[in-house]
């Protein structure tokens, strides 16, 4: 999508963060932003200072979707820009995760993308001209990290939900980007904060390597990286630390396996 200036952009997940960082690249891009967070004091203090509209959504209930949806295209008329980014997670070996920890990352980092492709995307098709989604996917979606497996599945899943949408949707002038970020200053280890009550808590602490506080990657410059991204409609964006660069071998050894085994 070349021109961002005077169009609409949706992120959820948008009070802190990754999504806050995005927020604030594509309000200085000159765009409206619908700063949607589950956290309703989060999303009206960074919507005051972009100049934005505030929206208090749970991305895992469907029927708060359907009515952000109706709302935003009520007074904004259209979406140029949906930023599926709201996430959560739990760390720990999977043979400690309870159905209850599965429930929670599935129903926030899967259904939570897939409640508002479906409000959203039909609409941003009958809108017509140049559109864009942004999917916030995770490292953790490309290669396997020990202590996040269930992290890890809700991501890929990410990533390949991106992918079948970068595929069908060319044809209707909607561009696709999923980003695969290392490690970045985000309060996503306090995602128990939001945690609905009839999902119990693991008692599984988060493994200390679940995020690295030194050298992570700022929200603010990921948020201009994904803006440019967005511009020059790339697939993936995966912007690693120097520590998260041990990833690469293993991601390349991966996908040489998945080769051998196809061949």
């Amino acid at each position: 999508m070349k021109d961002l200036f005077g169009k609409v952009a949706l992120v959820t997940g948008a009070g802190s963060g990754i999504g806050r960082g995005m927020a604030r690249a594509f309000a200085g891009a000159g765009m409206h932003v619908v700063v949607a967070d589950i956290e309703w004091d989060a999303a009206e203090k960074v919507a005051r200072e972009l100049n934005g509209t505030p929206v208090k959504v749970d991305v895992a209930k469907p029927h708060e979707v359907d009515a952000l949806a109706e709302q935003v295209y009520r007074q904004r008329g259209a979406v140029h820009l949906l930023c599926n980014n709201a996430g959560v997670a739990v760390g720990g070996p999977l043979s400690l995760m309870t159905r209850d920890d599965w429930r929670w990352l599935i129903s926030v980092n899967i259904e939570g993308v897939a409640n508002c492709l479906t409000a959203f995307l039909p609409r941003m098709k009958e809108q017509g001209g140049e559109a864009h989604i942004v999917n916030t996917g995770s490292i953790a979606g490309l290669v396997a990290v020990p202590e996040r497996g269930v992290y890890c599945a809700t991501k890929a899943a990410i990533v390949s939900i991106s992918e079948v949408l970068r595929a069908e949707l060319a044809k209707d002038n909607i561009g696709v980007t999923v980003i695969c970020p290392g490690s970045v200053r985000t309060r996503i280890l306090e995602a128990a904060r939001n945690r609905p009550t009839n999902l119990k808590e693991t008692n599984v602490a988060a493994p200390s390597n679940f995020s690295d506080p030194i050298g992570t990657i700022n929200p603010d410059e990921l948020g201009l990286k994904v803006r440019d991204a967005v511009i020059a409609n790339e697939l993936y964006l995966v912007p690693l630390t120097e520590a998260n660069k041990a990833f690469i071998p293993m991601a390349i050894e991966r996908f040489k396996e998945i080769v051998k085994a196809m061949s």
